[in-house]
């Protein structure tokens, strides 16, 4: 298998370890074999998925198998529930980077082959999905800094078969592989044969499909990364810039960031969480959006704000000489000050109901906003501000003992502010932390 062998010495070391996959099927026992005859250091990954009586003999089978060429074997038996391919997928490949981990590797190998790559593609064109889930997948690429390599994709299964029978390549079928209650299965028994019939290298047209597809996201993506660099920093999105993407860019960029987001739980998102956020992002107006894994996306005026959900408790916290907000702002009583804008407040205690206190805000809260004659809802008053949606149940505000609204820290002061040249025995002062 000339061209696996090249895959490999172009981009492993003999020196590193390699995790291997490996069922004790023909495809993944071919893999292990081709990797030990070559003087490969392997490992062994054996997945017990606890469904077939089968599986028993087979782990001790490759078990031994391994301890007779002196290969280190590693195994893990899931629980016996009934999951879906992709929960025995993520059980399986968080197993093998924990090895990886463990062996000081970065090298995963599985056995897909090429008749894998045709189903696969044919699945997705059926099911629907992006760029990258069309490409099916790459011989070698790079998983959040594991490099994933599958070295058969060149090869079909019928040549797998050939080589194990030739080089005495001992392996277990799984029974299941015939059931076709399994959407994969459908495909191989009944599209796969048509189409070897047409053409018998039809595995590699679709490799060079493939890697076509390959091409043009790694293009499309440079350009993506380059605007999320412009436009994206901090889990918020600059929408002035945004909004001047191409529809499809802007696309790119909103599945890029997500994926950064939910790493190996990215399946949560489909497309049409992308398409309800641009929409959104369409209206120009505000919005908040609740997506899986409990991630939340805002648009808060020019800005779409992409971030774990937060649950902001109340909080009442006495004033005496300086308190530490939950957020991190501080207010403090100060000595004296030239400050004359919101950040800073003068007054008489006789005017007031001590001792002071600092809470957040309360439905229905209104305050006697200086010089101003009336109440107004601090909810107004933070939409006249420009306040974010997502600070406001946080902002501080200072009430009295009776609570009555003292001040607003930062943005207005109450009826009880006394200028510098009036009378005053306490002055208070709102530092706000430094944000990225």
């Amino acid at each position: 298998m000339t061209e696996t062998l090249e895959l490999l010495n172009n981009n492993i070391s003999k020196s590193d370890y390699i995790v291997v996959g490996c069922s004790s099927g023909p495809d993944s026992m071919c893999l292990l074999d081709i990797l030990y005859r070559n003087n490969y250091k392997v490992i062994c990954a054996h997945v017990n998925h606890n469904i077939r009586e089968e599986s028993k003999n087979e782990f001790i089978f490759l078990k031994n198998y391994c301890m007779e060429k002196q290969i280190p074997f590693e195994s893990l038996e899931l629980d016996k529930i009934k999951g879906n391919e992709y929960y025995y997928r993520k059980k399986r490949y968080a197993f093998y980077k924990s090895l990886a981990d463990k062996y000081n590797t970065k090298y995963i190998a599985t056995a897909h082959h090429g008749d894998d790559l045709i189903e696969t593609i044919l699945m997705r064109i059926t099911r629907g999905s992006n760029l990258k889930g069309y490409e099916g997948f790459s011989a070698i690429f790079n998983e959040h800094g594991y490099i994933m390599i599958k070295p058969l994709i060149y090869y079909t299964k019928d040549e797998i078969i050939d080589y194990n029978k030739k080089n005495n390549v001992p392996y277990f079928n799984d029974k299941t592989n015939d059931d076709d209650i399994y959407t994969r299965n459908r495909y191989r028994h009944n599209i796969l044969p048509f189409l070897k019939s047409e053409n018998k290298d039809i595995h590699k047209k679709y490799l060079k499909f493939s890697r076509e597809l390959a091409k043009a996201k790694n293009y499309i993506q440079s350009i993506t990364d380059k605007e999320i660099n412009n436009n994206y920093k901090g889990g918020i999105i600059d929408l002035n810039k945004f909004n001047m993407l191409d529809d499809y860019i802007k696309e790119c960029e909103l599945e890029t960031v997500l994926s950064e987001i939910y790493v190996d739980d990215i399946d949560k998102i489909h497309m049409r969480h992308i398409e309800t956020i641009l929409n959104q992002i369409k209206k120009g107006t505000n919005f908040k959006i609740d997506l899986p894994k409990n991630i939340t996306v805002k648009r808060e005026y020019d800005n779409l704000i992409i971030a774990k959900n937060e649950i902001q408790s109340d909080y009442r916290l006495e004033l005496k000489s300086e308190v530490t907000l939950p957020n991190g702002d501080t207010i403090e009583m100060v000595e004296q000050s030239l400050d004359t804008s919101n950040y800073v407040t003068r007054l008489n205690s006789s005017d007031l109901n001590l001792p002071l206190y600092i809470r957040n805000r309360q439905d229905g809260d209104k305050m006697e906003i200086k010089n101003l004659k009336g109440e107004k809802k601090l909810k107004n008053i933070f939409i006249d501000e420009k306040i974010p949606a997502s600070q406001r149940d946080a902002w501080p505000v200072l009430i009295d003992s009776k609570d009555n609204i003292i001040w607003l820290p930062g943005l207005k002061k109450s009826k009880f502010d006394n200028d510098k040249s009036e009378n005053y025995d306490i002055i208070l002062r709102y530092k706000r932390k430094e944000r990225n």
